[in-house]
This record gives structure tokens, C-alpha cells and sequence, in this order.
């Protein structure tokens, strides 16, 4: 479970006047290609978990091994350096504390 997992994201980021937020929706896949479904949105915030204040996933659901799976990410967004060479590439870690089950 969870194990060698590649994830494809899509998000929106929206910046108006003081208000900026991104919301978006991944989809995770295994090496089995069963994937776990989930929706983010940096507006929800777990305050009992500072250290992953950047934001929320919501499993919404999955397939194979994971299909009825549901629960929570929240997420933390850690700057990484300037990658090299032009565009102006960023990079950020982001660790989850993932809680879910599959019912």
C-alpha cells in the first residue's frame, strides 16, 4: 500500500488583491496501477497541525486495492532553491500526514 506511488497534479492558483490560494484535484498510482483519488485546497488548514500548514488533501476515493479508501492529508510547503538554468523554475517539498481507511 502506498508504495512507489507517482503523483499527477492539477491545481488553480488564485491571487486577488490580498486573497491567494490554490485548489486542485491528484490522482496517485502504484506501480500495480491501482490510484487514489484526492482534492486539495491551501484554504484548509488543520490548526492542530501547525507543522502542515500549508494546506489539505481530501481522498475522495480510489480504485483496485484502494477503491472505498477515504481521508485526509494535510499538507506542509517547504521552499526549496531556485532551480538552475532559465524560465525561472521553482521546486517545494511538500510531506503529507496522511490519515485514511478503506471501508
Amino acid at each position: 500500500m502506498f508504495d512507489k506511488m507517482s503523483a499527477h497534479c492539477t491545481a488553480l492558483s488564485v491571487a486577488s488583491g490580498e486573497k491567494k490560494y490554490i485548489d486542485g484535484a491528484c490522482v496517485l498510482a502504484d506501480n500495480d496501477g491501482d490510484k487514489i483519488f484526492s482534492t486539495f485546497d491551501t484554504r484548509d488548514v488543520d490548526k492542530s497541525q501547525p507543522e502542515m500548514g500549508c494546506g489539505t488533501h481530501i481522498i475522495t476515493g480510489g480504485s483496485g486495492k484502494y477503491k472505498g479508501i477515504t481521508g485526509s492529508e494535510p499538507f506542509a510547503c517547504i521552499a526549496m532553491p531556485a532551480l538552475s538554468g532559465p524560465g525561472g523554475y521553482t521546486a517545494m517539498d511538500i510531506p503529507h500526514n496522511t490519515t485514511w481507511e478503506i471501508k
